[in-house]
This record gives C-alpha cells, structure tokens and sequence, in this order.
C-alpha cells in the first residue's frame, strides 16, 4: 500500500518541484512565467477540462451523490472561509483571497494522480466530479474579488462569460447532457477522431501545467497575516476532504468514486486563481502565500487521505 501511493504521488509533486527549481535559479526568466501561465489558463486547461467533462456520463448509476458531494465540498470551503474571515476580522480584499483560495482544487493535479491510481478506469469519475465544482468555484472566485472593487458585479459578469475556464465548463456540461440524447449521426470513432486535437492540446499539457504549478510557489509570501494562511490551508487541504469522506459514507458512496472525491477535494489551490486576483488587483501576495500553503499541507494530507479511502 505504501509504495503504491509513493508510486502516484511522487512523480507529479516531483514535477511541481522542478518548476520551483527552475524559477528560483532563472533558468526561465521570470518575465517568461506570465505568457505560459496565460497559455495554461486560456487554452490548455479549458482543452483538458472540456474533453473530459463532455465525455463524462453525469447520468450514470449513483452521479446524483457524486455530484452532490462535489458541489457540496465547494459550498462548504464558501461557508467556512466566510466564517474564519469574519472571526478574524479580515478585510474585504484577504477575505475575497481566503474564499478563492478554499473554494478552489487544483483540477490538473487531481487528473494526473487519478490517471496514475486507477487508469482509464479513472475517466467514469473524474468530469463528474470536475463539473459542478468547477462551475461553483470559477464563479465564486471572480464575484469575490470583483466584489472590493468599484463597480463589483458589474464587473464580474463580463468577467464571467468571457472567463475560458467556466466556458469550458458549461459548454463541456451542455455537450455531456445533450449528446446521449441525438441520434447517433457520428460513430465513436469519429467523435474521438474530432477531440483528439484538444485531448492533445489538454493532456500534453499536464506536465507543463504542474511544472507552472511548483514555479508559481512563494514562499516569501507565507511570512505575515499567519492565522489567515493557516486557515486557508486547513480549509482547503484538512477540513474539505475531512467533510466530504465523511459524507461521502454517509450517502453510500464508496470505492472508486470515494477516493477520486477525496482526490480531487484534498488537492491543492489552483494557480488559476492567482491570475484572478492579479487580474481583479487583488491581494496577489496573500493568495501567493495562501496556495503556497495549501500545496504543502497537501503533500502531507492527500497521501493519507488517499490511503484511508483504498483501506476502507
């Protein structure tokens, strides 16, 4: 059991070390970083998460708990964050931070250990439970930081329908929902012969992406505002997964599906919602510092998590 979750942790995390080393000794220039970090979250990762979710079936045999787990796992990260900011009395700007932080799982690092743990078997769950968190979170993050600027969601509704992640999402959504239902005007072969330039685009990219992910780590940044960078760690990578393993019992699912939730909902921050608060003039340093956290609470917590579910 130990080595078989060495086996799938430690090539990725490997990667998000390497894109740490290569930024820390310029090996990339740092002027470099933003253009690959804009490729990821404007083309690559909506490719990724497009193929995925449209091929995923939200209708199968017990998807309803899957995705009702999913989205609750985010409502949850909402509810919580909310709460610790208000009882440390944050400001509007470190609270937007703390939410987008805890609402937020990093997708690509989810896909990669899913695939490493279980194979093809693996893509019966991932769009599934991809799908609805997705769409909560895109959405949750850039209302809460447009929200401390002037104009608030007047703002953030262009934000939204021009944001290429929840475009992906919802267009992936309708495809999944709607194709079962036409009649079969394509074969199999011809549909997987028309994604395959975005299964390309989408899974080539996945080193790239946690490569971009290590690179993006700040570790200058976790110096002040402690309380809220453990808070968004214990959040994000302790409590989260916590709640939706235990719910996750509760509503009788178990096996693969169990420990993909607990895969996806343990992971790290996404990098993405770095480029939000930059692009809302948010508290970059504190979400810097924030998803810095979350990825090495992570390195510790999602292994044992991971573990729990396969001795269960």
């Amino acid at each position: 059991m130990t080595f078989q979750i060495l086996a799938v942790f430690f090539p990725a995390f490997v990667l998000v070390a390497l894109g740490y080393a290569l930024r820390r000794w310029q090996i990339i220039p740092d002027g470099q970083w933003r253009g690959i970090n804009l490729l990821n979250y404007r083309v690559l990762l909506p490719c990724i998460l497009f193929v995925t979710i449209a091929r995923a079936d939200l209708t199968q045999a017990g998807a309803l708990p899957v995705l009702a787990l999913s989205a609750g796992g985010i409502l949850l990260a909402l509810v919580l964050s909310l709460g610790i900011a208000r009882l440390l009395k944050a400001t509007a700007r470190e609270t937007a931070a703390l939410v987008a932080v805890c609402c937020v799982w990093n997708v690509v690092l989810f896909f990669t250990l899913a695939d490493r743990l279980q194979g093809a078997a693996s893509t019966q769950w991932t769009g599934t439970i991809a799908a609805p968190a997705l769409v909560l979170a895109t959405i949750i993050i850039v209302v809460a930081f447009a929200g401390t600027r002037d104009g608030g969601m007047r703002k953030a509704l262009p934000a939204l329908a021009r944001d290429p992640v929840l475009i992906a999402c919802l267009l992936a959504v309708a495809t999944a929902l709607v194709w079962p239902l036409l009649p079969p005007l394509m074969t199999e072969e011809t549909v997987d012969t028309l994604l395959s330039p975005l299964d390309l685009a989408g899974y080539g990219s996945l080193a790239l992406v946690l490569i971009c992910m290590g690179a993006g780590l700040d570790f200058a940044a976790l110096k002040g505002r402690i309380r809220l960078l453990f808070s968004a760690a214990a959040i994000r990578s302790l409590a989260i997964p916590l709640a939706v393993l235990a719910g996750a019992g509760l509503a009788g699912v178990n096996g693969d599906a169990q420990t993909l939730l607990v895969l996806a909902t343990g992971g790290p921050s996404a990098a993405f919602v770095y480029a939000v608060a930059t692009e809302f003039e948010g508290e970059t340093g504190l979400t810097a510092g924030m998803i810095t956290l979350t990825v090495l609470v992570s390195a510790i917590a999602l292994p044992v998590f991971t573990a729990l579910t396969l001795l269960a």
